[in-house]
């Protein structure tokens, strides 16, 4: 394993010692923890070699020759066994914390968790303002990716003072983190995924790697690059806790130089000996360091298969949890496991990886100590969908995992809340619901899954099919969770975000109920609003749940054939929250057409929405404040996705493609800019 770099000297000699009793011990102990590993005999033959992608059960230090003998398995599965007829595929279908920006006077990322900050397109320090812009190609221009440094100025204009470039000129930037001045930039060369999976598998071999530029902003108008790392290897996602960034990475070990059109027996065994004749060396993901030969991340001995894997199974992926100091690179840990993982979510303490199997999903769970220990794996039934932010549908809390999934096999989807504890290496159920004393099922027949937020003891679904209810959880008894109450509106959210003094607000769409299917049949591409309906559209709830047996809709705002990316991406939203009293701006994008005497002309328009909610007023209440529109200079159209804001007292700045404007927090204010 690659350890912390930064050691004692002098104590080396002891925790050597220390380490070779603990393993033995361990190897001796009947905790599966270490298994025996014998070297395995020459073969004489292609043994017929099952690719294991997904176990349910833990995972184990087996020891080096077991996973290597796993991987180089895998290896000659992918490359001449596996067929598309073998792919493991789930079936899918067509009191609340306090902000971060509470403490402050101006806007950070909206994240899931408090104290858990995530990869964005820009980051605000309060001074200076990062915007990660990707290479863009004209017909008469390229302009390679890189990151804009903006200065806040006295009349609170924002001026670039400088131009970041990266690694990779025309690699695609996944998101920036910003900490003690430091600046860390996450891109990727040459990403690949397949259907269902954000990690590459096995049959579909990428030359990638995550790349890491790190720059000293002490001097925001001079920024030196202190770093540049590059990781074998594809980027699931990746978190930050103080000087720390988490970062998991899935890499396909492959061989080069085999014969693909082999036949015989004899050509066929050749394949398989060259693969077990490959060195260790080569099959581990590398780290490169300033330019540096690189470093396998770890040695096989170091990374954890699963439990049941026999010497006939195999799988070429791994997936390395790395946590990396951004003041100081020699400040390195690195963790492996053989395994899928569809989605990361990670708490303060702890790290969970899921994937899918047989309609089940499958969770490994890793601590975030100096040595990402695993710590266990467990099963729940159902899938966790593709609807909106998937990792939302986890949550950690005293201890427990709650997690919402849904199985799609029957008619109609069945959805399950789970609640997890750790027992040894094993992650057991020991809550669910429905259950015996809460029978009722999570929705109506053919409503599925859209929002899930947990808070606390308190967890909040939304579900839709014809309209929208919104389930109040009970869980401050984790083995036996109850619905406390239900509200049905018109339309559905897809984002919820809590509030202070028991409010929420909901983001989603209000849909035309004339196009509802009246036999209850499944949504089709025109029930959302493409039509000037009035009252139908992008869709702002503000909910009263300070009575969970009795939530209700206190105000909302609908906005006519419109959309936000806050719907499918909770980092477009901005709060700024004083005392309870919150500033809200978020991204909106508008389309209509035009009739000429020639023909009907598409038009769309992009601007930010900025609201007020007090939840300390008696009664509570969505105010629109202004909507800003902009044009981008020069004119063309810029899809509004990665539009983004930063609120700063009563200053804010939209960030739409990779210019700013700005103006005040006061109704039809002036339009500044663009910087």
């Amino acid at each position: 394993m690659l350890k912390k770099q930064k050691r004692n000297v002098g104590n080396q000699l002891c925790v050597l010692v220390m380490g070779m009793i603990i393993v033995t011990l361990a190897a001796c102990s009947g905790d599966n923890k270490v298994k025996v590993d014998p070297e395995p005999p020459r073969p004489t033959s292609v043994p017929e070699i099952n690719s294991a992608t997904t176990f349910e059960g833990p995972l184990v230090l087996a020891g080096e020759n077991a996973v290597g003998q796993f991987l180089r398995n895998g290896i000659y599965s992918a490359t001449f066994q596996y067929s598309t007829e073998q792919r493991l595929e789930t079936a899918l279908p067509a009191a609340p914390t306090a902000d971060e920006s509470a403490s402050s006077n101006f806007s950070v990322t909206n994240t899931q968790e408090v104290g858990v900050d995530e990869a964005d397109r820009i980051k605000y320090n309060g001074d200076t303002l990062y915007i990660a812009a990707d290479a863009q190609w004209h017909l008469d221009s390229q302009s390679p990716a890189h990151v804009r440094v903006l200065e806040r100025q006295s009349d609170l204009s924002f001026a670039e003072s400088a131009v970041l470039p990266l690694i990779d000129e025309y690699s695609h930037i996944d998101g920036l983190y910003e900490q003690n001045n430091h600046l860390a930039v996450l891109s990727n060369t040459g990403q690949m995924y397949t259907l269902y999976s954000f990690a590459p598998e096995p049959w579909l071999p990428v030359e990638s790697k995550l790349l890491l530029d790190i720059y000293d902003t002490s001097s925001p108008a001079s920024p030196i690059a202190k770093n540049q790392v590059k990781i074998d290897g594809t980027m699931l996602s990746s978190r930050r806790i103080g000087d720390y960034l988490f970062i998991v990475n899935g890499y396909t070990a492959t061989v080069d130089g085999l014969n693909t059109n082999a036949s015989s027996d004899k050509e066929q065994l050749d394949n398989y000996l060259a693969i077990l004749d490959t060195p260790d060396s080569e099959l581990m993901p590398k780290i490169y360091i300033d330019g540096d030969e690189g470093t396998p991340l770890n040695q096989p001995a170091d990374c954890m298969i699963p439990q049941q894997a026999s010497d006939s199974d195999g799988y070429a992926h791994l997936l390395t949890v790395i946590r990396i100091n951004m003041t100081d690179i020699s400040d390195i840990s690195a963790s492996c496991i053989s395994a899928v993982a569809e989605v990361m979510y990670m708490s303060q303490d702890n790290l969970y990886l899921t994937s899918s199997l047989d309609n089940k999903t499958v969770l490994h769970k890793m601590s975030l100590d100096s040595e990402l220990t695993y710590q266990a794996t467990g099963a729940v039934d159902g899938v966790i969908g593709w609807r909106s932010a998937a990792n939302l549908r986890l949550s950690e809390y005293q201890d427990n995992l709650r997690i919402v999934s849904t199985d799609y096999s029957a008619a109609d989807p069945v959805h399950k809340l789970s609640v997890l504890e750790q027992v040894g290496n094993q992650l057991q159920v020991i809550g669910s619901l429905p259950n015996e004393n809460s029978p009722e099922p999570i929705g109506k027949p053919g409503e599925d899954i859209y929002a899930v937020r947990f808070f606390a003891d308190r967890g909040y679904i939304v579900t839709f099919e014809r309209i929208d209810p919104l389930y109040v959880i009970d869980l401050s008894t984790p083995t036996a969770p109850s619905v406390l109450g239900e509200l049905e509106i018109p339309g559905f959210s897809n984002y919820l975000h809590p509030l202070d003094n028991g409010y929420l607000l909901g983001v989603g769409q209000q849909v035309n109920p004339r196009l509802l299917p009246e036999d209850g049949s499944n949504l089709s591409e025109d029930t959302l609003v493409i039509e000037p309906v009035s009252e139908e559209g992008m869709k702002i709830s503000l909910f009263d749940i300070t009575d969970p047996s009795a939530p209700t809709e206190l105000s909302k705002l609908v906005f006519e054939q419109s959309y936000t990316p806050v719907e499918h991406d909770y980092r477009a939203l901005t709060v700024l929250n004083t005392g309870g009293s919150y500033q809200l701006a978020l991204p909106l994008e508008t389309w209509g057409q035009s009739t000429t005497e020639e023909r009907r002309v598409w038009w769309s328009q992009n601007s930010l929405l900025l609201l007020e909610v007090d939840t300390n007023a008696d009664k509570p209440e969505l105010i629109q404040r202004s909507q800003i529109t902009v044009k981008p200079d020069p004119e063309q159209y810029i899809y509004g996705g990665q539009d983004r804001s930063v609120i700063h007292g009563q200053e804010v700045y939209y960030i739409h493609g990779d210019q700013v404007w700005h103006t005040q927090w006061v109704e039809d204010g002036n339009v500044l800019g663009p910087y």
